[in-house]
């Protein structure tokens, strides 16, 4: 029985991102070897680089099945977000948002949790740095967004310097949470009381003007 056309090199594709999940998680990006990723997956250096362009490439794959569905979490959750007014962003409504779309992306960081633990032990990379760098950007012009709901005229939708520190305050706060070895259901815990701390500090922020 002859296989289908292209069913070979996805599954040589399959092999590969194993292997690279296996080593990047041992010895790290700079002590990972592609040839004994290569000997893992048991394939020829040849196939690799008819899938990947080198290293970077490779693990740029490796961590997409975490860093793309968080994207894409945001970027729906932020439109949710769009179609509300100020008071239904603050009120309880407001709040099951946060934590549904926050409990969301815990649940793809524990459902890959190698790829997740190889994302943190990886921050100076560019391309792990690149990801962190597009989650700023988004949660800034959500905030920039949220500040205009407020008081268009405030001058807080001003204050570049609190909204980019807001951001990293919401990604450390996932980060803190994720990287203390906790359960996935204590974590939870853990970040729905994170998420009602920023909420109120956000709102005082926002409703103060300053």
């Amino acid at each position: 029985m002859s296989r289908k056309a292209g069913t070979i090199s996805e599954e040589t594709k399959t092999r590969l991102l194993q292997a690279a999940t296996e080593e990047f998680a041992e010895y790290g990006y700079e002590r990972s070897s592609l040839r004994r990723i290569c000997k893992n997956a048991e394939v020829t250096t040849g196939a690799l680089y008819f899938f990947f362009q080198d290293k970077e490439d490779l693990f740029q794959s490796v961590i997409a099945p975490v860093t793309e569905p968080i994207l894409q979490m945001m970027e729906s959750h932020y439109e949710k977000e769009r179609e509300c007014n100020w008071k239904e962003l603050g009120d309880a409504r407001g709040e099951e948002e946060d934590i549904r779309a926050s409990f969301a992306i815990l649940d793809i960081c524990y459902g890959n949790k190698k790829v997740t633990d190889i994302i943190l032990s990886s921050r100076n990379l560019p391309v792990v740095t690149a990801f962190f760098d597009r989650m700023i950007e988004i949660m800034d012009m959500q905030t920039v967004h949220l500040l205009k709901l407020a008081d268009e005229n405030s001058i807080s939708v001003q204050n570049k310097y609190a909204i980019h520190w807001f951001s990293h305050l919401q990604i450390d706060a996932m980060l803190n949470v994720i990287s203390h070895g906790l359960g996935e259901e204590e974590a939870k815990e853990q970040l729905k009381i994170a998420i009602r701390f920023l909420r109120g500090g956000f709102q005082t922020f926002a409703e103060s003007g300053q």
